[in-house]
């Protein structure tokens, strides 16, 4: 054998050796594993037709309220709202009814050595309903309405003959109690800001399209905080799927005041000017499988300014807590 056929062999043996390192290869990526990929989840709250629902949401608010001459003043408020919810239709084009019933309310503030507490009209000291800030948050207790959820879920309007009823009649006694903080405390305990702060306990809004875990969207939030309404676009990102349960987290981006007149605690004016000089806030919503949302926490820290010329601010810690506690169905 030449030179010539020997580089020959050689060179064949090398183009030889590729193909098949290649081929072996291929072979190996083709039944290589995918990645392993997070799970996607459809995330969507609903309510099952004729199945009632208790929630009870725990609203505690810390507030420090520091006036322009440096003096101080602490006090606490700890509201529970006992609720029944129940869907009693499918939607109709997209749009779900929600019954709200707002059964009762405990109540209790405390502010250095005086407290107040409410938990029925047998047993509650008669004082309470004497009590300023008793009188600004138990408007609401005992009502029924309807939460109308559109084909996103968000809260499209709330109605009800019931709801409709009450308010006319306070419209009616507005001439004959030229009251401002009674008027206030009625219309504003009556509001849809009011009820639907209380009575929706699904508060965002979900992807139309499978997300994958810790992926990010948006969701525009509105809370009415103790009177004053705060709108935000929530950050969210569900983090898990664990017993047949979703958890979703999210940070508030950027609270921002929308305008109203509010009543603060032992304030007999409704005309002080105020604004949001600082705010943070996280949440954590545990949702079912099924869609029912079982629990809802939301933490806030605001500071408001109060008065032009300053007169003082309320740093206020906020801890709400909505909680699915049972559910049934009438046979």
């Amino acid at each position: 054998m030449g030179r010539n056929d020997t580089c020959k062999l050689v060179i064949i043996q090398i183009v030889t050796l590729l193909i098949f390192l290649n081929h072996s290869f291929s072979q190996e990526k083709g039944i290589q594993k995918e990645p392993n990929l997070p799970p996607a989840y459809l995330l969507k709250a609903n309510f099952k037709t004729q199945v009632y629902y208790n929630y009870v949401l725990s609203d505690t608010t810390k507030i420090k309220r520091v006036y322009a001459d440096s003096s101080v003043r602490e006090f606490q408020r700890i509201i529970r709202y006992f609720l029944t919810i129940m869907q009693p239709d499918s939607p109709k084009d997209g749009f779900s009814k929600v019954e709200i019933s707002i059964d009762s309310i405990n109540y209790r503030f405390i502010e250095g050595n005086k407290v107040y507490e409410f938990t029925n009209i047998e047993t509650s000291n008669p004082n309470v309903f004497k009590f300023d800030d008793f009188q600004t948050y138990n408007i609401p207790m005992s009502m029924q309405f309807v939460i109308v959820y559109s084909p996103y879920g968000e809260v499209a309007r709330i109605e009800g003959e019931r709801l409709l009823e009450k308010r006319a009649y306070i419209e009616q006694l507005k001439n004959s109690i030229p009251d401002s903080i009674w008027y206030y405390n009625w219309t504003d305990g009556l509001s849809d800001n009011r009820l639907k702060f209380i009575g929706d306990v699904i508060k965002l809004l979900y992807p139309v399209n499978p997300v994958y875990r810790d992926s990010v969207w948006y969701s525009p939030l509105e809370l009415q905080i103790d009177g004053i309404l705060i709108l935000d676009t929530v950050e969210l990102r569900a983090t898990g799927f664990i017993n047949n349960k979703y958890t979703i987290i999210g940070k508030f981006v950027n609270p921002n005041l929308i305008p109203k007149k509010v009543k603060f605690y032992d304030i007999k004016t409704l005309s002080f000017p105020y604004k949001l000089t600082d705010s943070s806030g996280f949440l954590e919503q545990i949702l079912s499988a099924g869609g029912l949302v079982q629990e809802l926490n939301i933490k806030l820290q605001l500071t408001v300014e109060v008065g032009n010329p300053f007169i003082f601010k309320e740093n206020i810690t906020k801890n709400l807590h909505w909680e699915m506690v049972n559910s049934y169905r009438f046979k």
